[in-house]
């Protein structure tokens, strides 16, 4: 399972597998929350899988899509914003919205400035680059469409391969939340965060998340 997160954090940034992952592991584990607190009823592992792989495949699929398209609208936007023919200071001021929640949130004002001010100028990537670009966008779509559906794994096998239908939910339950408690372990190394802190933090939220969405139409 490190392995795998580690291969699409790569493609992705950790922050947005984890995310997608969670994705992933929340809405596989509402059908099985539901079902074991009585609020849908299935007698059926085959109907659960159903349902759990419907859900996650689904919208895996509708963030894969999404998530391509506005990265290249936002990369059409930011071309026209540096395209124009304001001054520089002007176009530094039009981008500087683009590095929100990047590293230029921790650094001072001025130099801030300074760098949305050399951005401004600087001459733009040829258009062969930019198509690259693009499809490094389209490949960190599908990995975040991976990212959604692997956590199916854990949850889907113990429902096909254990008879008693409530056994299976537990086992199912139990294993998807140890997969999340290793995911969060590896993910305290992109913190700089502990990994038994980091992964008793995601696995308690995730559970939590799920319970509370579970009562609440989630």
């Amino acid at each position: 399972m490190i392995g795998i997160f580690s291969n699409i954090a790569n493609r992705t940034g950790p922050g947005l597998a984890l995310q997608e992952m969670l994705y992933g592991y929340i809405m596989a584990m509402l059908f099985i929350s539901a079902a074991r607190f009585g609020l849908i009823q299935i007698t059926d592992a085959t109907d659960l899988v159903v349902l759990m792989i419907g859900m996650d495949f689904t919208w895996g699929a509708i963030d894969c899509i999404l998530f391509y398209l506005v990265d290249t609208f936002d990369q059409k936007r930011m071309l026209k914003d540096l395209r124009s023919d304001v001054s520089a200071a002007e176009k530094a001021e039009m981008i500087d919205g683009d590095f929100d929640c990047s590293p230029l949130d921790l650094i001072e004002e001025n130099s801030r400035r300074r760098i949305c001010m050399e951005v401004a100028s600087s001459p733009l990537e040829s258009s062969e680059v930019m198509r690259k670009d693009r499809r490094r966008m389209f490949t960190s779509a599908v990995y975040c469409f991976i990212a959604t559906v692997t956590p199916l794994v854990p949850a889907v096998l113990p429902l096909l391969l254990i008879d008693d239908l409530y056994d299976a939910m537990f086992v199912a339950s139990a294993i998807s939340s140890a997969m999340m408690f290793v995911v969060g372990w590896h993910f305290g190394k992109y913190i700089g965060v502990k990994g038994w802190k980091s992964g008793t933090l995601i696995a308690a939220v995730a559970f939590l998340i799920t319970l509370a969405a579970t009562f609440t139409g989630g």
